[in-house]
């Protein structure tokens, strides 16, 4: 599968040096690290185990902005902070090391919301609230398959990312250097 991923220089540096390049929890932003490890036991349950303890999923691109637009445009804002230098790694990863989700969706997760199924469903939790049915509403950021106007359009013209446990240097197809905006 063809994805690509934003990166520090560093990391396409360890796998030019034929090195696996795994992401630690110790890099992620504090307010992040909730919806991190809970994408990281999902990918636990669907993906498997990773090869240490401590891994955080490392963040691709399956569709950026629909199939029209699947790699990340470097002219946007939002890649990295402004002024600092990155990479756009093009990657050929096997589809069963992918764990591909909605990325509007995942916003969901992030801001631990309820995801809910319809409007019906997000006007009966609305009206009584339920902590406990918040969670397990967020799987339904990985059913692509799903088309619901209000949360989500077609997936043609979704964006689309992907996690995995490690880049692998026979992944890289090409990469390049640019300056966030």
């Amino acid at each position: 599968m063809r994805v690509w991923t934003i990166q520090t220089p560093d990391v396409l540096a360890a796998l030019s040096a034929g090195k696996c390049w795994q992401a630690d929890a110790r890099a992620c932003r504090a307010p992040w690290l909730p919806a991190y490890r809970w994408m990281a036991e999902s990918m636990r349950t669907r993906l498997g185990a990773p090869s240490r303890s401590g891994q955080m999923p490392v963040w691709l691109w399956c569709q950026w902005r629909g199939v029209a637009h699947p790699k990340p445009d470097l002219r946007m804002r939002g890649h990295l902070p402004s002024g600092e230098t990155g990479v756009r790694i093009e990657l050929e990863i096997d589809a069963t090391r992918i764990l591909q989700s909605d990325f509007e969706l995942w916003h969901y997760v992030m801001n631990g919301w309820y995801l809910p199924e319809s409007l019906a469903d997000e006007r009966a939790f609305d009206a009584r609230p339920d902590r406990r049915r918040i969670e397990p509403s967020w799987r339904r950021i990985f059913d692509l398959a799903r088309c619901h106007r209000r949360y989500s359009g077609p997936r043609a013209g979704r964006s689309i990312q992907g996690t995995t446990w490690e880049l692998r240097p026979g992944d890289v197809r090409g990469a390049g250097a640019f300056t966030a905006r």
